[in-house]
């Protein structure tokens, strides 16, 4: 005789499927909450919340529900932040440039990963952020680096017991900050975490040095310096254009049009971990075309002319890579082999101090002297973006104030 089904009490009740359960564990007493819910496949799978409490289960279970019907599904993994933050810069960073990747990778591994690494990525919440960054503003960076490790004795101080106070810029902590934010973004993508506790952190806004220049007479004396130097048109170019170092090493005389008198900036040339890398232009306006200058034109072509004296001369040691402004072989010019010629070379004009970067600031300072529109400004200076022209370079000189003083002085008067 088949077993007969035993009918259900009037008074029981059973939960909806998907609504889930509480039940305590006997093992530990604590209480155990479950439920079907989205998992990132798509599918539908079991997990578990715990709680001291029938309450705190409870509302954790809630929680997870709830994230589940608004389609927010349920990471398989539990990742930490010391396994999530390494994957992320496998994953996802590689296509930066070498100098941007080597900065990332050096937060998370210094920084990061040493403070937050043992946090559960769902369960990295604001206070922790916050803590994180107020405790980074306060550690010497030496210390916490380890920067004594690789100097001479009678040069170590944070070893020996003195901190000698380096402590992160307002730039550097808001890098730290970016690249933590960025790999939450990343997780946000994935589906892992359902908000960015990073972007809840404020942090102070670096102040950026304005960059002033150099004045008419002392660009004058930094190409009367220069003259009859090989390198004498490259000074003229970062004077006359506003070019980076990268982009006036990686220049080549396929991007210049001695004909049509243009110039286009489509590389750069950087040392990343001991090695020499040429990278694409910053932005696609880095890759804009910009007419020559007559003075700059002329320098060029003259300078055409001896690098074919040259070649002819090291015909058996010469290589040829295109290049405009090559080392004495045809090989890439070692950036900082660029910066040491140069620091002779101001030494020269009675200038010490100047940086081959400030040529930049004065083409951009004296353009916007002269009244030329900032977005043409920006244009020149292949900013990416026409605040970066305005906030890091423009700037009024003593001279400019004061005329612009004498016009009101003269309204009023």
């Amino acid at each position: 005789m088949p077993r007969q089904p035993k009918p259900r009490q009037p008074n029981a009740r059973r939960n909806p499927n998907g609504e889930g359960s509480i039940y305590q564990r006997a093992s530990d007493g604590r209480w155990v909450g479950q439920a079907y819910v989205l998992a990132t496949d798509g599918s539908r799978k079991r997990k578990f919340v715990y709680g001291a409490t029938w309450e705190e289960a409870h509302a954790k279970l809630v929680e997870l529900k709830s994230r589940s019907q608004r389609g927010i599904p349920v990471p398989d993994r539990a990742w930490k932040l010391a396994d999530y933050l390494p994957y992320w810069l496998s994953a996802y960073v590689t296509d930066l440039k070498p100098t941007t990747a080597r900065g990332y990778e050096s937060a998370v591994r210094l920084h990061l990963i040493p403070a937050l690494g043992t946090k559960r990525l769902d369960s990295l919440q604001v206070q922790h952020v916050k803590a994180f960054m107020d405790d980074f503003r306060r550690k010497c960076l030496c210390c916490t680096n380890g920067l004594d490790k690789i100097r001479p004795a009678g040069r170590r101080c944070c070893s020996v017991g003195r901190c000698c106070q380096s402590y992160p810029s307002a730039r550097q902590i808001q890098f730290v900050h970016a690249v933590l934010r960025n790999a939450l973004q990343h997780a946000m993508r994935e589906e892992l975490v359902s908000r960015n506790v990073a972007k809840l952190v404020r942090v102070p806004s670096p102040r950026y040095k304005v960059g002033k220049g150099l004045s008419v007479d002392q660009v004058r004396k930094i190409l009367a310096a220069s003259a009859g130097h090989r390198l004498h048109a490259l000074y003229v170019v970062a004077a006359t254009m506003g070019l980076r170092r990268g982009e006036l090493v990686g220049l080549r005389w396929s991007d210049v049009d001695l004909d049509e008198g243009t110039l286009r900036v489509q590389q750069t040339v950087q040392r990343v971990a001991g090695q020499l890398h040429v990278l694409d232009a910053k932005t696609e306006d880095s890759e804009a075309v910009l007419p020559l200058p007559e003075v700059t034109w002329l320098a060029l072509l003259e300078h055409q002319e001896r690098q074919q004296a040259e070649r002819a001369a090291l015909a058996e040691v010469w290589q040829d890579r295109g290049l405009v402004f090559p080392s004495e072989r045809g090989t890439p010019l070692e950036p900082t082999n660029l910066s040491r010629s140069f620091a002779r070379l101001r030494e020269t004009a009675g200038l010490p101090g100047v940086r081959l970067h400030d040529l930049r600031h004065t083409v951009v300072s004296l353009l916007m002297e002269l009244g030329v529109p900032p977005h043409v400004v920006q244009a020149i200076a292949r900013h990416a973006d026409v605040k970066i022209t305005l906030k890091v370079y423009a700037h009024a000189n003593l001279d400019a104030m004061r005329q612009a003083l004498g016009k009101l002085d003269g309204r009023l008067s």
